[in-house]
């Protein structure tokens, strides 16, 4: 049999007006195309549902839960560049999820993924609204956030530099895992490409948003940002008043706002821990987009890392 699938065809086929047989092979025709069409409807969703397929796959075989569900690195969240002084985590582990857990949060990954991956290269964020608030850092990569803290908004007499409220720059108090505020690409130029995401996310509680399930999300903050009233760049870190303003800048108390970074791009994962605030494949000499290198699967490259954010810092 030749199938036929041109719209005159089917409706002929389906319509009987051949004999019986052929009215028969055109209904039949039409059930295919359903069949088919379901099997593509049910790949493309599937196709972002990567982490949630995976841990049903892996629980339905009776497994562990998978890698991001089970982190088993832990650094304090005081240790970094320009975070904090306060470990919100002391005393506690981070330890496997229960399935439930990892079913949503697997879900949530999913989401979130395909969301960023609306932007592969630093040139698609920048055409649709995205701007750089820091440039490459070893380690991270750049950050991107859409929106963003203008010159308008430093120089507003009514700007609290100690107190801001940044709803208007894209950084609210609303943690919504569908939707990370930041993107990381990696270098400054325009065809850099996607290595993750994070989230920044306010409270007014002085301690982190409740976040994603489990114990495992700890976020950190950078207490202090000098912002350049000419162009808003970050030009400082935990610096004094004093210096930011010799440099023309203005010094922002971030110290409400939170971060959390997220590894679970196809070529940028980090098997030791999904939330980790600096991951090894990323260097000031280059990055590994390579998914089967070992500095995905362990912190190997930790003391180049290190050097390279002694230098930027410095």
């Amino acid at each position: 049999m030749t199938w036929r699938f041109g719209a005159d065809s089917v409706a002929r086929h389906s319509s009987g007006a051949e004999d019986g047989h052929h009215g028969n092979e055109g209904k039949n025709i039409v059930k295919r195309f359903g069949v088919i069409a379901g099997v593509l409807a049910l790949v493309l969703v599937m196709s972002g549902c990567e982490y949630y397929s995976q841990a049903v796959n892996d629980r339905d075989a009776g497994k562990p839960v998978p890698w991001w569900c089970d982190p088993v690195e832990e650094i304090p969240v005081t240790q970094g560049p320009a975070v904090g002084s306060v470990d919100y985590y002391a005393g506690t582990h981070k330890a496997p999820l229960t399935w439930d857990q990892c079913l949503t949060l697997s879900r949530h990954i999913d989401s979130a993924k395909r969301y960023a991956l609306q932007w592969p290269t630093a040139a698609d964020a920048t055409a649709d609204g995205w701007k750089l608030a820091t440039s490459f850092i070893p380690g991270m990569g750049t950050h991107h956030i859409q929106g963003g803290i203008t010159p308008a908004m430093l120089n507003d007499p009514s700007f609290d530099k100690d107190n801001p409220i940044l709803d208007d720059a894209g950084l609210d108090d609303q943690f919504v895992p569908s939707r990370p505020e930041v993107l990381q690409f990696d270098g400054n130029g325009p065809t850099a490409r996607l290595v993750g995401f994070d989230y920044y996310v306010r409270t007014d509680t002085g301690q982190p948003p409740a976040g994603f399930e489990g114990n495992n999300d700890w976020w950190h903050i950078h207490p202090k940002i000098c912002f350049r009233r000419t162009d808003a760049a970050m030009i400082g870190f935990n610096t004094s008043d004093s210096s930011c303003t010799s440099q023309n800048g203005i010094n922002v108390n971030m110290a409400n706002y939170y971060m959390l970074h997220v590894w679970v791009l196809d070529d940028m994962k980090f098997i030791p821990d999904v939330y980790a605030g600096m991951i090894p494949c990323i260097t000031g000499s280059g990055t590994v987009h390579d998914p089967s290198d070992p500095c995905h699967l362990s912190r190997g490259g930790a003391a180049a890392m290190a050097h390279d954010m002694s230098v930027h810092e410095g």
